[in-house]
């Protein structure tokens, strides 16, 4: 039973907070057993979380397992925390620029330019005064005016505009790319984070500018060809429904709808699980893209990483799962 591959495809990587540590082990499965699989691959697109692990994935997979480790030493640290990744004098950013200063080569800029596709949405510091644009308001049942966005919002002593979401595939320098890296998890919710910038520009996530209640599946603008889709498996116990925060503050001194759901998802981000369980959904990552190879034949036996598991955690798959 099973199918083979056929070129040309590409790799996409859902962005899913924390929890994307799941498709950590899937990336790291196909470094060990499924290399040929990954070096056919034409490009490979991310979103959010998922970014950072696509970038050390196209640049240095042999470098996976010391991002792990920093995850996991990192994760130890927010537990300690009273108020998790928001605790005053914690700066999630720097912590993760850190990281990625230390795991990405000099060359990552060359070797992710035309490869690495990431989706990010534009942000722009605005003056809290600023008057809002006539399209961006509606009236509403009573006498006041109400915001279809709010479009314009302050944190702290901030004020942001969100502009368009838009998709990068060439990078100058390597602080450039860790710019956009860490622009795809950024989110102005917190003072104690300093946006990264590229060029002048600030970017956040990509979850900014969409307005599902639940995660989105990410869409790059790929040449022709068919995409392998890499997230948390919807059987698994890792697909779990967004946390929808409420910290926008709107400054035209209106009221907005609160279903307008523009809003970052932050409950795994911000507390993450026990490293236990993130270890857990690691193993369930690796585990579903050793199906996925094994169905597909592509699978390269040999002694490295995890083997198959078998216990009543695991993401169970049919065959109609597998196909893409």
């Amino acid at each position: 039973m099973g199918e083979y591959l056929t070129q040309p495809y590409h790799l996409s990587f859902a962005g899913n907070s924390f929890m994307g540590i799941t498709n950590l082990g899937s990336a790291q499965c196909l470094v060990d057993h499924g290399l040929g699989v990954l070096q056919k691959a034409q490009r490979i697109g991310a979103t959010s979380s998922s970014a950072m692990i696509a970038a050390v994935l196209a640049t240095a997979p042999n470098k996976l397992p010391d991002y792990l480790y920093s995850l996991f030493e990192l994760i130890d640290e927010i537990a300690t925390l009273p108020l998790g990744a928001i605790s005053p004098g914690f700066d999630l950013i720097h912590r993760l620029r850190s990281i990625l200063l230390k795991i990405l080569p000099e060359d990552a800029h060359i070797k992710a330019s035309q490869k690495l596709h990431l989706r990010a949405t534009m942000l722009q510091a605005v003056d809290k005064y600023q008057t809002l644009a006539v399209q961006d308001v509606e009236q509403g049942t009573s006498s006041c005016v109400r915001t279809k966005g709010p479009k314009v919002f302050e944190i702290g002593n901030r004020c942001w505009s969100l502009g368009q979401e838009v998709e990068l595939v060439s990078y100058a320098s390597r602080e450039d790319l860790i710019e956009v890296l860490l622009g795809c998890i950024y989110v102005p919710w917190f003072p104690t984070w300093q946006p990264p910038q590229v060029s002048g520009k600030i970017l956040g996530d990509s979850a900014l500018s969409r307005l599902e209640n639940f995660p989105a599946e990410p869409s790059f603008h790929f040449p022709p060809g068919k995409v392998i889709k890499i997230s948390p498996d919807p059987k698994c116990r890792t697909a779990i429904r967004d946390k929808i925060a409420c910290g926008w503050v709107d400054t035209t001194g209106q009221r907005f709808e609160i279903t307008s759901l523009q809003m970052f998802r932050i409950g795994d981000g911000l507390y993450p699980p026990p490293k236990g369980h993130m270890e857990a959904y690691y193993a369930d990552g690796y585990e579903d893209a050793t199906k996925f190879l094994k169905f597909y034949h592509s699978y390269d036996e040999n002694e490295k990483g995890n083997g198959p598991r078998s216990d009543r955690y695991a993401a169970i798959h049919s065959p109609e799962d597998l196909k893409f």
